[in-house]
């Protein structure tokens, strides 16, 4: 019997020692939760794409625009090849490609909000980390307003950022919306001057040297004008246009018929787009307007001529 409960007593006195190793392993990894900072803004998309975990903004080499696409922990699930290899795929190979690459996302942003509309006119901003608008202490560009200010309105009253909201459609001349929001009677183009409607135009890096941000941090940039977002953003490219935007909103246009030269050209743009360190962290298909849905000769699918796609300067 002694024996007996001797044994009983050497088990318990085992049993003890695990559950209190245990608690202490509780208790250190609370503490260890509690204290360590958290992983800035964006998670990748580890199964999808093989991207760590724990990412945050990329700082490496990136290539000039036109050339082999940047490889980094960001890389796209659908990556863009150069021209030549553009040039020998087949027509429904190209309308494949470009509507899976505007329609996958690249990194995650963990919070993001919804300001303005909550259909058209309204746009996602990334509230993660250093991409979260600075309480008033942001710039933001948007262009293309048809008459709703809704999404400058809330980002102004917001986020206290100053905004610079850019149309010339609307036949309105320069004014001050509120305290905050700037309008002004122009648009955005590849070159500065009347264009094709008469409209007074100006590319990205006129506009922002006219108004002192050319060297600056732009918060937040949304574009929305048409089509006609290709041309600009290839002067951008070659001029700097986008240097300091951190996030990039824009809504992509294929008017018109579909022809196997636009849809090159179009990759073209999104290859040195994400060549320039933006990634897709969210993205969705405009089929609000009838004019927007179509279905491709290319590939028998119906498709958005419309895509509203979200960037983050991922890449620095």
């Amino acid at each position: 019997m002694h024996e007996r409960f001797a044994g009983l007593r050497m088990n318990m006195t085992h049993y003890y020692s695990i559950l209190a190793a245990f608690t202490v392993s509780v208790v250190l990894l609370y503490i260890a939760t509690r204290t360590t900072p958290q992983q800035p803004m964006v998670l990748d998309l580890q199964v999808r794409s093989g991207l760590k975990s724990n990412a945050q903004v990329v700082t490496t080499k990136k290539p000039s625009v036109g050339s082999s696409v940047v490889t980094d922990d960001a890389e796209a699930a659908h990556p863009i090849p150069m021209d030549d290899k553009l040039q020998v795929m087949t027509n429904k190979q190209l309308a494949t490609l470009y509507n899976d690459f505007l329609t996958n996302i690249q990194v995650l942003c963990r919070d993001k909000i919804r300001m303005g509309n909550i259909q058209a006119g309204g746009w996602d901003v990334c509230l993660d980390g250093h991409y979260k608008p600075k309480k008033d202490n942001c710039i933001v560009y948007s262009f293309g307003i048809d008459n709703d200010f809704s999404f400058d309105d809330d980002v102004a009253s917001t986020f206290g950022c100053e905004v610079h909201a850019f149309d010339p459609s609307m036949k309105q001349q320069d004014h001050l919306r509120g305290r905050r929001v700037h309008f002004h009677n122009l648009g955005l183009s590849d070159r500065d001057g009347k264009g094709k409607m008469q409209w007074p135009m100006k590319t990205m890096l006129s506009i922002r040297q006219d108004l002192k941000h050319a060297d600056g941090v732009i918060d937040y940039m949304k574009i929305d004008i048409e089509d006609s977002e290709w041309e600009s953003l290839r002067h951008a490219f070659n001029t700097n246009g986008l240097e300091g935007v951190k996030q990039l909103s824009l809504e992509f246009h294929v008017f018109g018929k579909e022809e196997r030269s636009r849809y090159i050209a179009r990759l073209n743009v999104l290859r040195d787009l994400y060549n320039l360190g933006y990634r897709i962290f969210w993205t969705t298909n405009n089929v609000v307007y009838p004019a927007c849905r179509f279905t491709s000769v290319y590939d028998g699918r119906e498709r958005t001529r419309c895509h509203e796609v979200y960037f983050l300067k991922w890449v620095v």
